[in-house]
């Protein structure tokens, strides 16, 4: 009984000495079963499987968790200008929430799901409101260098001008029901 491990740190131990990582371990029935239903049951047990397989590739150290440079690693991330934005919603996820964040982006997402994610893409400093600040560092991290100044704070004026436009009219049609 001595052999069998009783605290956190020799568990630890016994798992690093057995060659058990967090990535090596199969997923179980019961496993895919959780990960569905906590993601909203968008992803087929194959696709579950699939995303465990990518999610053990970019986890390089077997940490249970993907880290930024990880994630940077993915070739269609790194070219994409939002890059450090989504990083920002990545990084440090351990599988579940990995599969929670990929099915916002799945064909199979209800609109609502796809919207707050999104919204959260766009709010940059995560104070709940999209603000102009918030949309001129998404523009930019969108457009780089190729705009000038005046062409960006105009864009993000005709946007801001827009969304005011919108919640007029909504307002107005409420107020008229």
């Amino acid at each position: 009984l001595s052999l069998l491990p009783v605290t956190n740190k020799q568990t630890n131990e016994f798992i690093k000495r057995m060659g058990i990582t967090a990535s090596s371990l199969n997923l179980t029935d019961f496993d895919i079963e959780q990960i569905s239903s906590y993601c909203s049951n968008v992803f087929t047990s194959a696709e579950i499987q699939t995303l465990y397989k990518r999610f053990q590739q970019l986890d390089k150290k077997h940490k249970g968790y993907i880290s930024e440079d990880e994630l940077l690693n993915i070739p269609e991330l790194a070219i994409n200008p939002l890059a450090p934005r989504i990083v920002q919603l990545f990084v440090n996820v351990n599988f579940k929430e990995f599969c929670r964040l990929l099915s916002l982006l799945s064909k199979n997402a209800n609109e609502k799901a796809k919207i707050s994610f999104m919204f959260r893409v766009y709010d940059v400093d995560a104070d709940g409101i999209v603000s102009r600040n918030d949309f001129e560092i998404i523009l930019r991290q969108l457009v780089g260098s190729t705009l000038s100044e005046e062409k960006i704070d105009a864009l993000v004026q005709k946007a801001m001008n827009e969304i005011l436009d919108i919640e007029n009219n909504n307002n107005n049609n409420n107020n008229n029901n």
